[in-house]
């Protein structure tokens, strides 16, 4: 029976087909790392450039002036790390789609192939007590497990981030692209001193632009905040997808190799 099934997965093994849509999810994933990490670099370098921005209400000369720097220091320390992390998701990612070409390779289907055939041929031939049938089984059924083992976990990562994990991963990166285009928008931001105060009309306007001047504190300081909380959710989401999963599903195509070998030699073939 074991024998049978191992010949009928020869037919997935050349075909190819379980290899192919595990590299395209794979590559899928990888390219929304890669994006992500775009977003990161991109998001370092505009706060970088926000950083001397000075939001300033001077009214006859004095006043009050906050630099964009002093909100958005650590923000840019997370984002410089976290883009780090992102480079070592997709560095994974790409890893990960290497594996699954070399184990799709003729030469491992040719391998895979031959030893199925061998055990096939000692299942056939070989006497029904003898080591030949068991060890030959053992072999091929090891061989055949590693041959789909990095497409297992590349397909049940896929599900898993599918299900699960997707939707939070779009909607921090929509949020963090937002925050980049805000940020810029603050750099560029234009904000003059204000001459000295000659008329009641320069005190309401002092005052409505202290108060749209607190309004801008309070937005950028509450969208840095935000921009935090969706980084945390980020790095979860590359830390499960890209290094928690692959190693999960990895140990447990390990734990079923070694379960089957020894079900093969201990009981009767």
């Amino acid at each position: 029976m074991l024998v049978a099934v191992l010949l009928v997965l020869l037919v997935p093994t050349w075909t190819g087909q379980v290899d192919d849509l595990a590299q395209t999810r794979t590559r899928i994933a990888f390219e929304n790392a890669l994006v992500t990490f775009a977003l990161a670099r991109t998001l370092n370098g505009v706060i970088s450039v926000a950083q001397g921005t000075e939001l300033a209400f001077q009214p006859a000369g004095v006043g009050v002036v906050v630099t964009a720097g002093e909100i958005l220091d650590p923000l840019n320390d997370l984002i410089e790390q976290f883009s780090w992390l992102t480079l070592l998701a997709t560095t994974s990612l790409g890893a990960q789609i290497l594996l699954s070409q070399m184990f799709a390779t003729p030469f491992a289907n040719g391998v895979v192939t031959v030893a199925v055939a061998g055990a096939a041929l000692a299942w056939l031939f070989a006497p029904p007590a003898g080591r030949l049938r068991r060890h030959a089984l053992q072999i091929a059924l090891a061989l055949t497990i590693i041959r789909f083992a990095v497409a297992f976990a590349a397909l049940t990562t896929s599900w898993v981030t599918a299900t699960f994990l997707d939707e939070r991963e779009a909607e921090s990166v929509a949020y963090l692209s937002d925050t980049s285009t805000t940020i810029e928008a603050t750099a560029d931001a234009p904000t003059s001193p204000r001459g000295p105060l000659d008329s009641l009309s320069d005190l309401l306007d002092d005052a409505r632009e202290a108060m749209a001047l607190r309004e801008r504190i309070d937005s950028l300081q509450a969208r840095a905040e935000a921009a935090t909380e969706h980084i945390i959710n980020l790095i979860v989401v590359y830390m499960v997808e890209t290094l928690l999963l692959p190693i999960a599903m990895l140990a447990a195509a390990w734990a079923a190799l070694k379960y089957a070998i020894r079900r093969v030699g201990n009981e009767p073939l």
